[in-house]
């Protein structure tokens, strides 16, 4: 090799390194939240009955999200009390890389669907979700969607709708007015006619909030929406006597971490951790409630470079702007709780729930 060929290779690697040192950024000074003192979650008996389920999800969140907004809340967050712990595997059936539909689609349906489609079958079959199972007999739960992107995005959209693509938003929205749920917020105000919102607000006992015509703002513009909203569907949907199923989720996670801003995803990540307190400090003293905290699937393959827990800093960066197919961390805690360890498929997640809640053991089936 001659000696320009082999400057200019060791000039381009230069530059390389150049580039990705660039992309390093510095996260501190973020608004700091105290966590729920949750030790008596260990207490809780494992065989106690269940009456209410609440599914947290975090979109695109990583145990690497986890980690940064740990180090950025002084080195405490509240998913880290809960006492269970595995990983989910999160590829779809035609993708090893997800989309929050296929993805959305297996925490709600307990089936791997194609990227793009929603609460049905690659064959397009319907299939029945966590939400209109718990709704229907035997259980008869009440049920509500908390969100901070449009209702009718993939992930709440799985709960509810069933179509071949998820840009059917207008088919979507239609759905959603059909689906009986108690509780709906989120954003996406703009995706339904008036005669839907009305439909919408006339189910019984309704709370409906759909905050901007598209997707919510960010934490650091929206405020606490999420816990807040978080707190009060918990205080309506407890009145119902046999219970309920509740899906929060921390949307812009991944918003965040697809335009690779590191400062708002932390922030996203600690407003979701807040919510958390929330259900936290509202299962205080109850036996009755499984609490699982998971991801649709891993958003912008998010490295930690280093950091000052004592301070609350983070440096980190990405290694795309699209997801990836790393496994993702589920937390759990309630009756129940020690099924959700270990690795485990991400259509195994509502499967489980439902044959705690069935008491038919590994035959349970989400049937439509």
């Amino acid at each position: 090799m001659s000696v320009k060929l082999s400057s200019f290779f060791v000039l381009l690697a230069g530059l390389a390194c150049s580039s990705i040192a660039a992309t390093i950024q510095t996260v501190d000074n973020v608004k700091q939240h105290e966590v729920v003192s949750a030790s008596w979650l260990k207490q809780i008996p494992d065989t106690a009955p269940i009456k209410n389920v609440i599914l947290m999800i975090g979109d695109g969140m990583s145990s690497e999200h986890v980690w940064a907004a740990w180090i950025c809340n002084g080195g405490k967050l509240n998913v880290e009390t809960l006492p269970y712990t595995g990983f989910s595997r999160t590829y779809s059936a035609n993708k090893l890389v997800t989309d929050s539909a296929a993805g959305g689609t297996a925490l709600a349906c307990g089936e791997k669907t194609n990227n793009g489609m929603l609460g049905q079958t690659p064959q397009g079959e319907h299939l029945q979700s966590l939400a209109s199972a718990m709704m229907a007999e035997p259980y008869g739960k009440k049920a509500g969607l908390v969100v901070t992107k449009a209702i009718t995005d993939a992930t709440p959209a799985a709960f509810y709708a069933h179509t071949s693509s998820r840009q059917n938003t207008r088919k979507i929205a239609a759905q959603l007015c059909q689906a009986g749920l108690q509780v709906v917020v989120g954003g996406g105000a703009s995706h339904f006619s008036a005669e839907q919102l009305a439909a919408l607000r006339a189910v019984t006992d309704s709370h409906v909030l759909l905050a901007a015509p598209e997707h919510c703002p960010y934490a650091a513009e929206r405020g606490n929406m999420l816990p807040e909203q978080t707190r009060h569907a918990l205080r309506l949907l407890e009145q119902s006597p046999n219970g309920f199923f509740l899906m929060i989720e921390g949307s812009e996670i991944d918003t965040a971490s697809h335009a690779r801003e590191l400062r708002r995803a932390v922030e996203e990540t600690l407003d979701f951790d807040s919510a958390l307190g929330e259900v936290l400090a509202w299962m205080k003293g109850r036996t009755d409630t499984l609490l699982v905290v998971t991801a649709d699937h891993q958003t912008g393959g998010l490295v930690i470079h280093d950091g000052n827990v004592k301070v609350g800093q983070v440096k980190g960066s990405y290694a795309t702007d699209a997801h990836t197919g790393i496994a993702v961390p589920i937390y759990a805690a309630g009756p129940g709780a020690s099924r959700f360890t270990g690795v485990m498929e991400n259509t195994e997640i509502p499967r489980i729930i439902l044959q705690l809640l069935s008491q038919q053991g590994a035959d349970a089936e989400l049937n439509l």
